[in-house]
């Protein structure tokens, strides 16, 4: 008799480790394919040119009549992200190109020519615009670059250029000042550096 009952426990006890071995779990699979990461892009049009070099403005023989002009611009971002417009003035020269003798009559360093010692850019300055819309005036000299980039990196904080808008920027110089034969063969020269800022959101 007890071998009986040790024959059906025997039995018992394997065929239940065969169902362990036999038994099936439910599953459901779901597969996230194709996943990728890609870098946004900022790009600046600047009428219509894409490259580092924007066609420059040439001003020659001024003084016959008055010292005014402009300079329009059409900005585009063309990259796929938003970016902050930013506008600044480098490397302003003010030459002395020579002196003639009504020039030296008032003109104290028009004798030792050289970069720096114009006048021009103390009786001319700029306004900017945006679409039309004034931004600010400033001289075009040393002072006046410091507060052009102070005001366009700080205070104009909010012109962003969403990807494809365009706008207008322009530049209209004028006399701000007397001169006189101070300013004769005088020439001023500087560099407009336009930069489109990703912004961080």
């Amino acid at each position: 008799m007890k071998k009986i009952f040790l024959s059906l426990a025997i039995i018992i006890a394997v065929s239940s480790f065969s169902f362990l071995l036999t038994k099936a779990y439910f599953t459901d699979k779901k597969t996230s394919s194709g996943n990728t990461f890609t870098v946004g892009t900022l790009n600046l049009e600047v009428g219509g040119s894409q490259n580092g070099q924007i066609e420059p403005f040439v001003i020659s023989d001024l003084g016959n009549g008055e010292i005014t002009g402009q300079k329009v611009w059409k900005l585009k971002n063309t990259g796929s992200l938003p970016g902050q417009f930013i506008i600044s003035l480098d490397n302003i020269l003010n030459n002395e190109n020579g002196c003639n003798t009504p020039e030296s009559e008032v003109d104290q360093t028009c004798n030792n020519p050289g970069v720096g010692e114009g006048e021009l850019g103390n009786v001319i300055s700029a306004n900017f615009y945006i679409n039309n819309v004034s931004k600010i005036s400033i001289p075009l000299n040393e002072s006046g670059a410091k507060t052009l980039s102070n005001y366009w990196n700080n205070e104009l904080n909010t012109l962003v250029l969403e990807p494809n808008q365009e706008v207008e920027l322009k530049i209209e110089w004028f006399e701000s000042g007397s001169y006189g034969n101070e300013i004769q063969s005088d020439s001023l020269s500087f560099d407009l550096n336009f930069n489109l800022q990703q912004v961080i959101q």
